[in-house]
């Protein structure tokens, strides 16, 4: 006889649930909760993570939990309505709702099953907010419903489960933004005299048309600091000091700022971009009126303005770059506040160290769980959203930090501005950051773009992104940033060197028919490799999975070679924009940018990749063939990464919902930089391919 024909089934749920086990001690042999997944709009996902995409005030997702219960002692198929309560809790709303479960039953009223499982339904709830919001199931059998009497265990109670989070995003981030990263220390910078001059916002702005991209990224561009409190000592990285060894999170680093005598002062004050009771004087009396620090600091403010209202006319976000992690060693905060900083064995702040990089010239903050240190950190980011109108921030190193502080971090972040945008670095292994409550996450692609010559392992690693991380994140790919050596250098070298090598290359190139004056074919190689992985960075997400986003660092458009280095004098070569075959390319990428926006397929379509081992494909793996799709339209995405050969294969598409019948090409690397290929072939599914090439068709 079961328990629950000798009790009752609620007096059963009751003895198993609330007497038998102590929290997390459960044998789930016997009591047993999880499975818990949420569906939002039609898309479902699993704890910890899950995503939606909404116009603040103007649009809403829907969202509705399920989850399993079972308890061995009870009969599952005798179970009724009412035998045990289920409820969500949620602060999506923005106060703490709970929302009633159900059980699910047949038009019969008998339970259904999943196994021997009991599955309980919450009520829908309205996703309204941009945000990070937590959910979790309770159970509860207690009859004694006085307020505040009634005891509910927790999913997390029974069994080895996590509370869900779920990250409200503004809708044009699934769109999937073009993101340019820029220091702007060296935009404008120039040697003269022998000295290094610093680049300035102001240059920044009058640069703006000509950046290929949706979000203007800014390395920090705060105050730094270059020595170290206790001893005295200058200990700078560089010449020029770190971005990222801040001294003031809520000054601007004043050599960035135009002087008084560079300064457009009447135009700052003719479009209502400093105090209206300064538009009286002159840039000097300003200055002699202010003092010299605080007119450097309003000037600083008035120009980030002005490059957000510009950036804004263009139809473009300006983000910047928010470091959560240290600051410099000479930061007022480390007297004031030392209970704010982590200590060596001498008692002094630590230094930054991550595996064999060291960070000697900051100061590592005791962030995790430190609610003073935290208070102060999440003003940072609204203090400048609401001061200069910036469109969000990219959060430093976001894996590292505690995710109940990057969840206030970004719900402070969408009170002060609803559509902005939380990027977070996640320079980690993958399944460290499936919980990292921001918008946008980052791809990891940098080594698989300078050094991987086949399709396979690439493919491989795009689908365990779709595996890993939540429905419809996106994901920002790049193939160089301020973190790694400029990939176009990287490939010049070693196209230098396979054409020095190899015969057979070394003919291929040199008899390429090519517009271009140009002795150095190592160089046109390498810049169309160089296209070629912005290509792939921009379509081979998939929506309903892991989408990607292209990322490029500023100069990446023409194939800069010097890294950003933005702790030394060095001048990246704005000028080779101008030159080809580097004025081509960035011609390519303007296009590109262009073409992104009538591929509706980039930010809705599915992917399928044609994996080479398949009929009529590349039995050497050097072709990377996918499709991005809808029910409606289909993209063919081709490249060739073999450096000397020629490829041919053929493809079935009997998996699209409407086979195609014709095809239009779209975009074709060799004919953005003016290089004669072979000509196409009319059949829809066989494809050549010149050594390095990439081409998009459009097919029908």
């Amino acid at each position: 006889m079961t328990v629950t024909a000798a009790f009752g089934s609620r007096a059963a749920f009751y003895e198993q649930l609330h007497c038998r086990y102590q929290r997390h001690q459960f044998d789930n042999w016997q009591v047993w909760g999880g499975n818990a997944t949420i569906e939002i709009d039609g898309r479902v996902c699993e704890p910890p993570l899950a995503r939606a995409y909404i116009q603040p005030g103007k649009t809403a997702a829907r969202a509705r939990v399920r989850c399993e219960l079972f308890v061995a002692a009870v009969d599952p198929h005798q179970i009724q309505p009412g035998d045990v309560d289920a409820r969500l809790w949620t602060d999506a709303s923005g106060t703490n709702d709970y929302v009633e479960m159900r059980l699910l039953v047949d038009a019969e009223g008998a339970p259904i099953l999943a196994g021997n499982n009991l599955v309980f339904e919450s009520g829908a709830f309205a996703l309204e907010r941009t945000g990070a919001f937590n959910y979790a199931v309770e159970f509860s059998a207690d009859s004694y419903a006085e307020a505040g009497r009634k005891e509910w265990i927790g999913l997390n109670d029974l069994a080895e489960n996590r509370d869900g989070i779920i990250v409200v995003s503004p809708e044009w981030v699934r769109q999937g933004p073009t993101i340019s990263e820029v220091c702007t220390r060296k935009v404008g910078a120039e040697v003269k005299g022998g000295h290094f001059r610093p680049g300035r916002l102001a240059e920044l702005t009058r640069h703006l048309d000509a950046i290929p991209a949706d979000v203007i990224y800014l390395l920090p561009f705060f105050r730094p600091g270059f020595a170290d409190l206790h001893t005295g000592e200058d200990v700078r990285k560089g010449t020029l000091g770190s971005v990222y060894a801040v001294q003031d999170f809520f000054q601007v680093d004043p050599a960035l700022v135009s002087s008084a005598e560079e300064v457009s002062w009447e135009v700052l004050v003719a479009e209502g971009l400093v105090r209206s009771d300064l538009a009286g004087l002159s840039a000097s009396q300003a200055e002699k009126a202010l003092g010299r620090d605080a007119f450097v600091q309003l000037v600083g403010r008035a120009e980030l303005r002005a490059l957000t209202r510009r950036a804004h006319a263009l139809g473009k976000k300006v983000i910047f770059d928010l470091v959560l992690m240290q600051s410099s060693r000479d930061c007022p905060l480390i007297a004031e506040h030392p209970e704010w900083y982590l200590r060596d064995e001498r008692g002094v702040p630590q230094i930054h160290q991550i595996a064999w990089l060291i960070y000697s010239d900051v100061a590592l903050f005791d962030l995790v769980y430190n609610q003073p240190l935290q208070e102060y950190l999440l003003e940072i980011a609204p203090y400048w959203i609401e001061q200069c109108g910036f469109d969000g921030v990219r959060i430093d190193a976001s894996q590292t930090i505690d995710r109940p502080f990057l969840k206030k971090l970004k719900n402070r972040i969408q009170a002060a501005a609803p559509e902005a945008l939380v990027l977070g670095e996640t320079l980690c292994p993958l399944t460290e950051a499936v919980d990292v409550p921001t918008d946008m996450i980052y791809a990891l692609l940098v080594d698989f773009h300078r050094d991987v010559e086949r399709a396979q392992p690439l493919i491989d690693f795009l689908e365990e992104k779709n595996r890993t991380f939540a429905s419809g994140t996106v994901a920002m790919a790049y193939f160089e940033n301020h973190d790694s050596p400029r990939a176009t250098q990287v490939w010049h070298e070693r196209f230098r060197e396979l054409l020095r090598c190899d015969e057979q290359a070394r003919s291929y190139w040199q008899g390429l028919t090519c517009p271009i004056q140009l002795g150095d074919r190592a160089l046109l190689m390498a810049l169309l490799k160089n296209l070629q992985a912005a290509l792939i960075d921009c379509s081979a997400g998939s929506a309903s999975k892991c989408n990607l986003t292209r990322g490029l660092e500023l100069g990446s458009e023409w194939g800069e070679e010097t890294r950003t280095d933005f702790e030394n004098e060095t001048l990246l070569h704005f000028d080779w924009a101008e030159h080809e075959p580097h004025a081509s390319l960035a011609r390519a990428y303007e296009r590109l940018f262009a073409l992104q926006k009538e591929w509706p397929e980039l930010c809705d379509g599915e992917v399928y990749f044609h994996r080479n081992e398949s009929a009529g494909g590349d039995p050497d793996d050097r072709i990377l063939a996918y499709m991005r799709y809808t029910e409606w339209s289909a993209l063919f995405v081709i490249h060739n990464f073999d450096p000397c050969t020629v490829r041919q294969a053929s493809y079935r598409f009997d998996y699209l919902p409407q086979p195609p019948t014709e095809r239009q090409k779209c975009f074709d690397t060799y004919e953005a930089l003016a290089i004669e290929a072979i000509p196409a072939s009319d059949e829809v599914s066989a494809v050549s391919l010149m050594p390095l090439q990439t081409q998009v068709w459009r097919l029908y």
